[in-house]
């Protein structure tokens, strides 16, 4: 949570930029500083493209940006006369994978493989689950894949920080789930995971009965499938609709 939301303060500025024209293509840890206040500050835009500039930095066959985090396409021996914001959203993924995993470098897009998945470094964190859907908005080979601008990155990532603070959690296979009573062990299936081990609970609409008088009657209203999960250290059980 505290890498993500830190992490937003950054795209956070990218996307200022972004709205500006301005594309920085130099996001890496070691530009980010933290100022007294613990804000992140981006750094060095000594190679930044600016809209409308009669002259550019940059010469034929000379490529820009930091090479362990720049994107594929732009490693050409080909001057880059089209730069946009997949620049930077690409940068910026490597970046909170970095914050993440408390590591200085991700090989290419390769997030997914065990060596650099998040979710198998952190098993028991459902929320590197979150990280992994964001940089998958980040983080390819077409830039067409990549989301065009921080400012779309920002939308993004506000909304799994938003899921995070209320406790949830994505609803994906494979994602742990952890019992919301002993906080210590992990919702399990209760039983085999068939179409056939569903559960039907009845919804039903009535009033109140009072002891002694007659029993009121009760009108099933609809039926609603569930699954029963288990925790496995307390045992306590919860139901999850199909």
């Amino acid at each position: 949570l505290l890498s993500l939301a830190t992490f937003r303060q950054v795209v956070e500025t990218v996307s200022s930029l972004h709205k500006d024209g301005v594309f920085h293509r130099d996001i890496k840890p070691a530009n980010v500083f933290i100022g007294i206040d613990g804000i992140p500050i981006l750094g060095d835009l000594g190679i930044a493209f600016l809209p409308d500039l009669a002259e550019r930095l940059t010469f034929t066959n000379e490529s820009v940006g930091p090479r362990d985090y720049m994107p594929p396409w732009a490693e050409t021996e080909d001057r880059l006369d089209k730069v946009s914001g997949h620049f930077d959203v690409y940068m910026l993924g490597k970046l909170l994978w970095c914050m993440a995993a408390g590591r200085l470098k991700l090989i290419r897009e390769w997030y997914t493989r065990a060596d650099f998945d998040l979710t198998k470094s952190f098993q028991n964190d459902p929320r590197m689950h979150m990280i992994n859907a964001v940089l998958e908005k980040c983080l390819h080979d077409d830039p067409e894949k990549c989301l065009p601008r921080a400012t779309e990155l920002l939308t993004v990532v506000d909304a799994h920080l938003d899921v995070m603070r209320r406790g949830g959690q994505l609803l994906r296979d494979g994602v742990p789930m952890p019992c919301r009573i002993c906080g210590m062990g992990f919702y399990q299936p209760s039983g085999p995971a068939t179409a056939s081990s569903k559960e039907a609970l009845a919804l039903l609409s009535g009033s109140f009965t009072v002891p002694g008088n007659s029993p009121s009657s009760w009108q099933q209203d609809g039926v609603l499938h569930v699954r029963r999960f288990e925790c496995d250290h307390c045992r306590h059980i919860e139901l999850f609709r199909i």
